[in-house]
C-alpha cells in the first residue's frame, strides 16, 4: 500500500497568509530596528497592546478609553445590523413603499425589534460622536506624528543607524 504525502500545513497558501513573518510560527524577520518596525506594523494584536508605551498613556485620562468604545460600537453595530438585516427592506418606490411598514413590523412583531433597532440606532449616535472625540484627542495630543521629525518632509532612508532610537526591551515602560 502506498503511502500518500500530505501537503505540510506550514507551507500552505491559508498558514502563511494567517501567520506573517515575525510571528513564532514563521521566521522571516531579522533582528534589526526597521524588521521589528515592520513586524509591529504587521501584527494587530502588537498595535493593541504595543512593547513600548510611555508612562502617561497609562493614565485614563490621556485616552479616555475611546478607541475601545468606538471599536465596541462598531462591532454592535455590525451585529444588530446583521439582524435588522433580515428584517427591513429599503424600498421607497411609488406603490411599493415598505420601509416605514418594515421598521414598524420590526417594532411590534419582532422578538426584541425594538430593542434591537433602539440599540443599532443609538450605537450609531454614539458611535460618530465617539469617533469624534477620538480623532481630537489623538490630534490634540500630538499622537498623531512623533516628536522630532516634520510632517511635510519625511525623514530619508539614509539616515545613519547611529540617529536612530534604540529600541528598548520589551514591555518597558518610557519615563514621561
Amino acid at each position: 500500500m502506498a503511502k500518500i504525502k500530505l501537503p505540510d500545513l506550514r507551507e500552505s497558501e491559508v498558514w502563511k497568509s494567517m501567520f506573517r513573518p515575525g510571528s513564532i510560527y514563521r521566521k522571516g524577520y531579522k533582528d534589526t530596528s526597521r524588521d521589528r518596525a515592520l513586524a509591529t506594523m504587521n501584527n494587530v494584536l502588537w498595535h493593541l497592546h504595543p512593547t513600548k508605551v510611555k508612562r502617561h498613556g497609562l493614565k485614563l485620562t490621556y485616552t479616555f478609553c475611546l478607541g475601545g468604545i468606538s471599536f465596541f460600537l462598531f462591532v454592535l453595530l455590525t451585529l444588530t445590523g446583521i439582524f435588522l438585516m433580515f428584517f427591513y427592506r429599503p424600498m421607497a418606490d411609488i406603490g411599493g413603499a415598505t420601509a416605514y411598514g418594515d421598521m414598524q413590523s420590526i417594532r411590534t412583531s419582532v422578538f426584541f425589534g425594538d430593542l434591537v433597532r433602539n440599540l443599532h440606532r443609538w450605537g450609531a449616535h454614539l458611535m460618530v460622536l465617539s469617533v469624534t472625540l477620538h480623532m481630537a484627542r489623538v490630534f490634540y495630543t500630538g499622537a498623531s506624528w512623533r516628536s522630532g521629525r516634520s510632517r511635510s518632509a519625511p525623514r530619508s532612508r539614509a539616515t545613519p543607524p547611529s540617529s536612530r532610537s534604540r529600541p528598548t526591551s520589551c514591555c518597558s515602560v518610557e519615563p514621561s
